[in-house]
């Protein structure tokens, strides 16, 4: 191979190993970079830190988020199978377009569910997906909550302002699995919303 050759393939797999929307490991810390709020309240249910971890790519770190529970639990069926009140608190660390974080939402949502259960929650993935489009773009230091009651559904919430309510528990499980799943966006974040990587917390 010549040397320009060797350089373009090393370029070309270089960028695609950064393009990757859904990489299981990551060479940067995952070690949460403020501090976090060890006990929260949603509607009339308090609800503790489970867990808390950077989401990053390489060397760039993207988000912080924190999973709040009832109750701590290291046993992700548990969580996922359990209709209970819980929230995901996600932190940018850099700005982000909608765009792009659908997309990695999708490829979460794709590696950790079936056709059936995609297919089951079309409807309230479009309505998720509408709420998101309204934003435009995320940026750095903003604040997205998730926050599920078996009552009420999804709320999507941006900087405390509700953008809307997505219905449905299998919606909201499907979505968990994207950092929870067998095929979790990033295997170390899961260990540490799971509590397992004390350091984390």
């Amino acid at each position: 191979m010549t040397p320009h050759g060797w350089r373009t393939t090393c370029t070309a797999s270089l960028l695609c190993l950064v393009l990757s929307v859904a990489p299981n490991e990551s060479f940067a810390s995952n070690r949460p970079v403020e501090s976090i709020e060890n006990q929260v309240s949603l509607k009339t249910v308090e609800l503790i830190l489970n867990g808390v971890g950077v989401r990053n790519l390489l060397f760039l770190d993207m988000y912080q988020v924190a999973l709040y529970l009832p109750r701590k639990l290291n046993d992700p069926v548990a969580i996922l199978d359990r209709d209970m009140p819980r929230r995901l608190r996600i932190k940018l660390l850099r700005d982000i377009t909608v765009q792009q974080d659908l997309k990695y939402l999708m490829s979460g949502l794709i590696d950790n569910n079936s056709a059936e259960e995609l297919a089951a929650i079309q409807a309230p993935l479009d309505q998720f997906t509408t709420l998101m489009h309204k934003i435009g773009q995320i940026l750095n230091g903003d604040v997205v909550q998730l926050d599920y009651l078996p009552s009420f559904g999804t709320r999507i919430w941006l900087n405390q302002h509700l953008l809307g309510t997505v219905p449905g528990a299998a919606f909201n499980r499907s979505l968990m699995k994207i950092w929870l799943g067998e095929r979790p966006i990033q295997n170390n974040l899961k260990r540490s919303l799971l509590g397992e990587i004390r350091d984390a917390i």
